[in-house]
């Protein structure tokens, strides 16, 4: 048996050591519900501000935008962190939205709550204070629509099985409901967002920060003409890239997300171009005329033989001009020329496909000395299938141009949709997915701005299309 005086040590050795255990015990226990607390707080406000940030693009304007992040930042917080979680007292936050730089917005959170310490109280500490700041930033986003309004999107065929045509019709409606939803995703008064709605010429709503009649416009579309893709992709591309700057000039706004979206449901059939140099006769056809500037294009599904038509005006009367492509739309200097009593008669105005378009693309080659997208004969004028063949190329190359900066270094991030509702112009994967420098293109190019073309087999398919990009580019602006 231990005797009297161990046994009254080991007691006082025993509290001795319960007097560094227990505080050790009350530390681990005080930590860890802290250690839980500001792991919850720091949930709580990275949930807040990427939220808050998300929301940025909903508001008529800047300051409904800010107080509309403010609040879902904080119904966010409370959410994640409801008053009381774990004993906690005090939350406090403050929620800020700023505007970083130029082109970038951010919302910022702090906010602090005090922990419960349970076993520390005994040391005059009974709450430790924990704060915690976060912040989520979104770019602004420059975006263009370039949709194509061309004669077989007011094609139908009725329960009857009949076909017919109008220009609100056919595949119309579902493309000008998706367009608006897809416009009402950006934030007015920070994100620019314009249109080019084309058939063979084109109509212009330039970009811009107040885009609130630019759904108006959309549903004012209507369809008439043939496919101008190339003209219409490199104004597009032009507005784009010469958005003013923070000293208003010209210059693109290469810090903001600068974004394309190229729908249509055919082939590139129309090619525009100054003429005069390739006449028969200048002395005859629109004599001492130096520039022609207007489209042709084929019109016969691109089979030869067959007619190709010209030389019309590249500028739409309006966003439903109905008669794009028609006679009374030639262009004025026709004076003694076959095609200005019946447009069907280039062939005999003019020798040739020209081998640069308008707006400087190669109708005959790659960039670099590459090989064109389509073999083509430019002599062929009055051949169809080399209209298009020209058409193509050019289209191609106006993607090429941009993706090497063509105007001020700017190189947008390209989508596009097709439609499959035309089978007499089925749209061509390989070139929607060469203008998409998406992974499937066979010139993919990594360095660049990686896109997507999505395919749609019914203009019922459209909305979820559209939404699909806009989901894409919003989480992209983050």
């Amino acid at each position: 048996m231990r005797k009297r005086k161990e046994r009254g040590v080991a007691v006082v050795f025993a509290a001795l050591l319960l007097l560094v255990l227990i505080p050790m015990v009350g530390l681990g226990v005080d930590g860890g519900v802290a250690f839980m607390l500001r792991a919850r707080l720091s949930a709580a406000v990275d949930a807040a501000v990427l939220a808050g940030a998300r929301s940025l693009n909903a508001g008529a304007d800047v300051q409904s935008q800010a107080a509309n992040a403010t609040a879902v930042a904080q119904r966010y917080f409370n959410a994640n962190l409801p008053p009381g979680t774990w004993g906690s007292q005090n939350p406090t936050y403050n929620v800020s939205v700023k505007q970083d730089s130029q082109y970038v917005r951010s919302v910022s959170m702090t906010a602090s709550i005090d922990a419960p310490l349970y076993f520390m109280g005994v040391l005059g500490h009974r709450t430790a204070h924990i704060a915690i700041t976060g912040k989520a930033q979104r770019r602004n986003v420059n975006v263009m629509l370039v949709l194509d309004r061309s004669y077989s999107m007011g094609a139908y065929i009725d329960s009857g099985g009949n076909s017919g045509w109008c220009g609100k019709c056919g595949s119309i409606p579902n493309m000008i409901a998706a367009a608006s939803e897809f416009v009402n995703q950006f934030a007015q008064g920070s994100d620019n967002v314009g249109m080019v709605a084309f058939g063979g010429n084109y109509y212009l709503a330039p970009p811009s920060t107040n885009f609130s009649s630019l759904a108006g416009q959309i549903a004012n579309i209507s369809s008439s003409g043939n496919t101008g893709s190339a003209q219409a992709l490199w104004v597009a591309y032009n507005a784009l890239a010469t958005l003013p700057d923070a000293n208003g000039q010209p210059n693109g706004q290469p810090g903001a997300l600068n974004v394309i979206l190229f729908f249509t449901d055919g082939l590139p059939n129309g090619i525009t171009a100054n003429f005069a140099p390739y006449r028969f006769s200048p002395d005859n056809c629109a004599k001492g005329s130096n520039s022609m500037v207007g489209w042709i294009a084929q019109t016969h599904g691109f089979v030869d033989p067959g007619p190709t038509n010209g030389l019309f005006n590249i500028i739409a009367t309006s966003v439903s001009d109905p008669n794009d492509g028609s006679m009374s739309e030639l262009i004025p200097d026709r004076s003694g020329c076959n095609f200005g009593a019946n447009s069907s008669l280039i062939y005999k105005d003019f020798s040739q496909i020209p081998p640069v378009d308008y707006y400087g693309n190669l109708t005959n080659e790659g960039m670099y000395n590459q090989p064109p997208y389509k073999t083509v004969n430019l002599a062929a004028i009055s051949q169809p299938s080399q209209v298009g063949a020209a058409s193509a190329n050019a289209a191609d190359y106006v993607a090429q141009r941009w993706r090497a900066g063509a105007i001020n270094n700017i190189v947008p991030l390209v989508y596009t949709i097709s439609l499959l509702d035309n089978p007499a112009e089925v749209p061509d994967p390989v070139f929607l997915n060469r203008v998409a420098n998406s992974i499937n293109s066979p010139i993919y190019d990594s360095t660049k701005p990686t896109g997507l073309y999505i395919n749609t087999n019914s203009a019922d398919q459209l909305p979820a299309a559209f939404q699909q990009i806009a989901s894409k580019v919003l989480q992209l602006s983050q």
